[in-house]
């Protein structure tokens, strides 16, 4: 019952994060700070400086080409325009509705993979 390590394992503990991924999570993280720092402070202008560094941060952490995806795939294209729209609003000095528009096109990017656990826990539980 001796483990042994033979190549082509997959590491978790070897694989260090690539040089992007590291600057995305600082960034994402920066971008929170901020932003609770301008809802603390009502600040418009950490508002926008936070919503540029989380949404420049989620690019990085998940990768250009990823996001690309992701962005440019037609289920998606609810929230690719309410991001987009979002940020210039936030660009151009208002930064309290676009952070509103872009929560708006994130419930509409994010409700198809809530209902999933959702439902498998209701048909679990036997409620549905």
């Amino acid at each position: 019952s001796h483990f042994r390590w033979r190549p082509g394992m997959i590491s978790f503990l070897s694989s260090a994060p690539s040089i992007s991924g590291q600057v995305g999570r600082s960034m994402v993280c920066m971008g929170l700070l901020f932003l609770l720092t301008g809802f603390t402070l009502s600040d418009g202008g950490l508002l926008a400086l936070g919503n540029i560094f989380l949404v420049a941060g989620c690019f990085l952490t998940l990768g250009i080409q990823s996001a690309k995806a992701t962005l440019l795939e037609p289920s998606n294209l609810k929230f690719t325009v309410f991001l987009l729209v979002g940020i210039a609003v936030v660009l151009s000095g208002r930064p309290r509705c676009g952070i509103l528009l872009e929560l708006i096109g994130l419930y509409n990017f994010m409700k198809s993979f809530v209902y999933t656990p959702v439902a498998l826990v209701k048909s679990y539980l036997g409620l549905g």
